[in-house]
């Protein structure tokens, strides 16, 4: 535990208001709450921010998840102008947005921010280990840390709900209101159904009245339960880092086990528009071949499928259950010899076994090692958080592989941003 909280601290969060709302709230965080100066260092978080900003558009673009807005609309051009737009050395994200837009109101929000930066993840990923109970309520289908940027006017979007809770870290550095419904007083046919944000209005003033108002200063948290409607209002240039703790998609979930555990067949290439016969001859030839090597192999096909499924919990949970980094974010050489690393988190490092044969999980990354070998001692040492060097990392590995693959090893487990600068 102790651990753990060193950890914590490091992540410019005040430790003991954050565990009395875990311990209250998690799992399903049901009531609105509001905490002032949870983050101790606001500026910090933001300049995490802005390096994952600028590592996504001066390294890969394309990849980003960037969305810009106007009052009630999605601007594809300004969008694009974001991207094509790299933030310039030490750039925040606010001063970026003032830099590329044409309108104060215009706003701009990012989603997966998170891959994009190691630092960045290892904050959230403290803060999520408070919310984890791991085998009682965890994350399976994995969280969304997204950023949203702003200077005047109300929310894009309007008055609004999502289906699920909403974790909002303001970061200033102007401070942001916030308008909470705890009941719904809308007339039905003031809303208007919307698939990505449950159900809008745009007559704001005219509701303002009937809801809870905060105001945010920079380092404040506010939690919105799901499907309660909330709109903002920006008060001046600011960020916010919200938290998306997605709740378990399980049909997505075993659909994607289900068809890892199934050999495909070996004609199984489709065409574009197959008829509907040719896609029942595939899912038949699937299945049929599945029982026949299930029973050869050993292992039926609903133990493959449960393996297939603790594997993919084991990725997210080493990756502290967000999504894994992107590689624009990850080392691109090895440290200097004598440099002092640390773990990035608890449990960043974790061996399995599959059918497949052995693995060792880093950051969400499956590495394949030879059966046979003990990682008990690396898996434990990522609990401690004592620096130590390259070196050393590579004198932990397990004595079964030579110095040569040793030092290997070392360098992917290092590539795959387990360990970091201490």
């Amino acid at each position: 535990m102790t651990t753990q909280i060193s950890q914590t601290s490091r992540t410019s969060t005040d430790t003991r208001k954050w565990k009395a709302f875990a311990a209250a709230q998690a799992p399903d965080f049901s009531d609105t709450a509001f905490l002032s100066a949870l983050v101790t260092d606001p500026d910090h978080v933001g300049r995490l921010i802005g390096d994952s900003l600028r590592t996504a558009t001066r390294r890969a673009p394309g990849d980003l998840r960037l969305r810009a807005f106007r009052p009630g609309a999605f601007d594809y051009r300004l969008t694009k102008r974001f991207i094509d737009s790299p933030l310039t050395a030490d750039e925040s994200a606010v001063r970026w947005l003032a830099r590329t837009v044409d309108s104060r109101e215009a706003c701009l929000a990012v989603n997966d921010i998170a891959s994009w930066s190691l630092p960045l993840a290892d904050w959230v990923s403290g803060l999520l280990r408070e919310i984890v109970a791991e085998g009682i309520h965890e994350l399976p289908s994995g969280t969304d840390v997204y950023t949203f940027v702003a200077d005047s006017g109300w929310t894009p979007f309007g008055i609004h709900k999502d289906s699920e809770p909403s974790l909002i870290f303001h970061l200033g550095p102007s401070p942001k209101e916030v308008w909470v419904w705890q009941e719904n007083p809308f007339d039905a046919s003031g809303i208007t159904p919307s698939p990505s944000f449950g159900r809008i209005t745009f007559d704001i003033e005219d509701h303002l009245s009937s809801a809870e108002r905060y105001v945010l200063q920079p380092g404040d948290f506010i939690c919105i339960p799901k499907d309660t409607f909330h709109v903002f209002r920006n008060l001046g240039p600011s960020a916010f880092l919200g938290l998306t703790l997605y709740p378990v998609k399980s049909r997505s979930l075993l659909t994607e086990a289900l068809w890892r555990s199934t050999p495909a067949p070996g004609a199984s290439a489709l065409a574009a528009y197959p008829s509907g016969r040719e896609v029942a001859a595939l899912a038949q030839a699937v299945f049929t071949e599945a029982a026949i090597a299930g029973p050869a192999s050993g292992l039926p096909l609903a133990d493959r499928i449960e393996a297939e499924l603790a594997l993919g919990q084991l990725r997210l949970r080493t990756n502290g259950y967000l999504s894994r980094p992107h590689p624009a974010a990850l080392p691109t050489g090895d440290p200097e010899d004598g440099q002092l690393l640390r773990w990035a988190h608890p449990g960043v490092v974790a061996a399995t076994r599959t059918a497949a044969g052995a693995f060792l999980v880093v950051r969400g990354r499956s590495l394949p090692v030879p059966d046979g070998l003990d990682f008990t001692a690396l898996e434990q040492a990522t609990r401690s958080g004592q620096p130590f060097t390259f070196t050393a990392l590579t004198e932990s590995l397990p004595a079964g592989l030579d110095t040569a693959a040793r030092e290997a090893l070392a360098r992917r487990i290092h590539a795959a941003g387990a360990v970091t600068p201490s």
